[in-house]
């Protein structure tokens, strides 16, 4: 993961493949959400449809759920300015500290490849430097 400043633009960059990931997860969840709506009408019988149906309308709706928590409110942005990101965010996620910017619209930009805490220490120093404090 690599996070720059450009003071030219007032902006961030961050590179790490992040973009991709959340369009393929995207993809995924587009996928699941047609099959689960066409599977139980093309291919399951009636008496399947009781049980089987229910298991597919289930994985629907968690479907649905995370797509629109996708979209509403993750951020996938490689280039972010300065004036757009409201604070820095910080939770323990499996025993590990995650770091995420929290963005002006709501979203949150998670910085996901941060490996050992000298990552993480750098990276705060960095956005406090910058003016972007930790709520």
């Amino acid at each position: 993961m690599e996070i720059n400043f450009n003071e030219k633009e007032k902006s961030i960059e961050i590179k790490d493949g992040l973009k991709i990931q959340c369009l393929m997860i995207k993809v995924m969840l587009i996928f699941t959400l047609i099959n689960a709506i066409l599977f139980p009408v093309f291919i399951l019988d009636k008496k399947q449809l009781a049980w089987m149906g229910f298991i597919w309308l289930i994985l629907g709706l968690v479907s649905l759920s995370m797509l629109a928590y996708q979209i509403i409110k993750k951020s996938a942005a490689e280039k972010i300015r300065i004036h757009d990101i409201s604070s820095l965010t910080e939770k323990q996620v499996f025993g590990r500290k995650m770091l995420s910017l929290k963005l002006t619209n709501g979203k949150l930009r998670d910085l996901m490849e941060m490996r050992n805490e000298s990552d993480i220490t750098k990276t705060k120093k960095m956005l406090k430097r910058i003016g972007i404090e930790k709520c």
